[in-house]
């Protein structure tokens, strides 16, 4: 069903751990796009010291004062898909749109997103840097091995975008009402996509440009959300099959394994402690 876009409304969530440095420039980008139709906004804080908690606190009475946005603080709980599934549960908009707090999500990006689920064509939307008119600045090994991971997902499964793994997608509120997700980190992206799909929402995309973080360091550490991204991989050719499940799954399997010993070819594993998280540069890869 068809919803005029002007009567839709959005939330946004942006995950923060304990302080991002350019998080007053995503706020300032998301005044400039939406002018007088403000969306929503809510940032999840994860404070993972209590001697931290003050100077939070600070931040928070400020950004809300001058941005009007909405804080949510979790104290001594770290993981991206957990600040995702917070910042839901207390959101209000019909539409939600999780956002890097480090610039590298395109926010202009975020009204064609929205566009496709008002006008009832969709109820997930990526944005997606893999397909014609997206792309990346700073590409990495990270990226590229994001893009194989969706290459492999394209091909055991059904799933209608060029990038599953990007974190910036917009999805109907009732997917997150009615699909159960257990991630914790930044695979949660992946599996409320493949799950969504399963359960037969649709799936579409946006192109988008994403850019890589240049201040702070990424939370993402490849080695350690490998095993959690694979996982979706097997999910989607068995639910989502875009041919017979033991095909998907052999290619599955040998893709796997492909990406597992590039990753121990690279040494792997050099994202962990950080200030700041989301996708790719800044999240899921």
């Amino acid at each position: 069903m068809k919803t005029e876009t002007s009567t839709i409304s959005v939330s946004l969530i942006l995950p923060v751990l304990n302080h991002e440095p350019r998080l007053e420039e995503v706020l300032h980008d998301i005044k400039s796009v939406f002018g007088e139709r403000q969306p929503e906004v809510l940032v999840v804080y994860d404070v993972t010291k209590p001697e931290l908690l003050d100077a939070v606190r600070s931040e928070q009475r400020d950004l809300e004062e001058r941005f009007g946005v909405r804080c949510v603080t979790r104290i001594d709980q770290r993981g991206f898909g957990g600040a995702l599934r917070a910042g839901f549960e207390a959101s209000l908009g019909d539409v939600i749109v999780p956002v890097m707090a480090d610039c590298s999500d395109d926010i202009s990006s975020i009204p064609r997103m929205v566009e496709k689920i008002a006008a009832g064509t969709a109820d997930v939307v990526s944005g997606s840097r893999y397909a014609a008119g997206g792309g990346i600045v700073g590409d990495t090994v990270k990226q590229r091995l994001s893009r194989l991971f969706s290459v492999i997902m394209g091909t055991v499964s059904t799933i209608s975008t060029q990038d599953v793994s990007n974190g910036f997608k917009a999805y109907r509120r009732e997917v997150w009402e009615n699909i159960r997700n257990d991630s914790v980190w930044f695979d949660m992206s992946v599996e409320m996509t493949v799950k969504a799909a399963a359960r037969g929402y649709r799936i579409s995309q946006v192109p988008t440009v994403w850019t890589n973080r240049s201040e702070g360091k990424s939370a993402f550490s490849m080695m350690g959300e490998f095993p959690r991204y694979s996982r979706w991989i097997f999910y989607a050719a068995r639910h989502s099959p875009s041919r017979p499940f033991f095909f998907g799954v052999t290619v599955g399997a040998g893709t796997t394994l492909l990406l597992s010993r590039t990753l121990s070819a690279l040494g792997g594993g050099r994202g962990a402690n950080s200030n700041s998280r989301g996708p790719d540069g800044t999240g899921p890869a």
